[in-house]
């Protein structure tokens, strides 16, 4: 009788510990949160769309996630390409190919990711290219004055 009145403590100890760990867990940002809210610190969606974007606009790509990539353009300007699929081992490996006969990547361009050896691990459709607009220091500032929240940064240097 003793060993069954011990179970329902075990499990009710068991369960109110992983509770308060999933807790605390759920409090922390995901790398692909924390490198989605870098790019954002910086930038605002334009909300316009657009299914091409001229390459020699483009000077450098960060892997989101398995799902978007954000393409650093010219000048104030830059791109969310969110795919319609994920695309698996792209934020892992960080890396991706294409190859296109025009000056354009458009969507349902075909990207392949690449692992640091250069093998090939799989292709991908681009979707459509979401248009970001570089804030302002002033912009900047006033958001950061609207949202005062401890975002972690100060002490942050890279």
């Amino acid at each position: 009788m003793q060993k069954k009145a011990l179970w329902p403590t075990l499990i009710v100890a068991l369960v109110a510990f992983g509770g308060q760990s999933l807790a605390e867990d759920q409090g922390e940002m995901t790398r692909s949160e924390k490198r989605l809210a870098r790019v954002m610190e910086d930038y605002k969606a334009t909300g316009e769309t657009k299914s091409c974007v001229p390459l020699r606009f483009l000077r450098d790509s960060t892997i989101i996630d398995d799902q978007t990539i954000f393409f650093k353009g010219v000048g104030k300007t830059a791109y969310i390409n969110r795919m319609p699929h994920r695309c698996p081992r792209l934020a892992a490996e960080e890396r991706f190919m294409y190859s296109t006969s025009i000056s354009m990547l458009c969507r349902m361009e075909i990207i392949t990711v690449l692992d640091s050896f250069g093998r090939q691990w799989g292709s991908c459709g681009l979707g459509e290219f979401e248009e970001m607009e570089k804030l302002s220091k002033a912009e900047k500032a006033e958001r950061d004055q609207q949202n005062p929240a401890d975002d972690g940064s100060q002490g942050d240097s890279e």
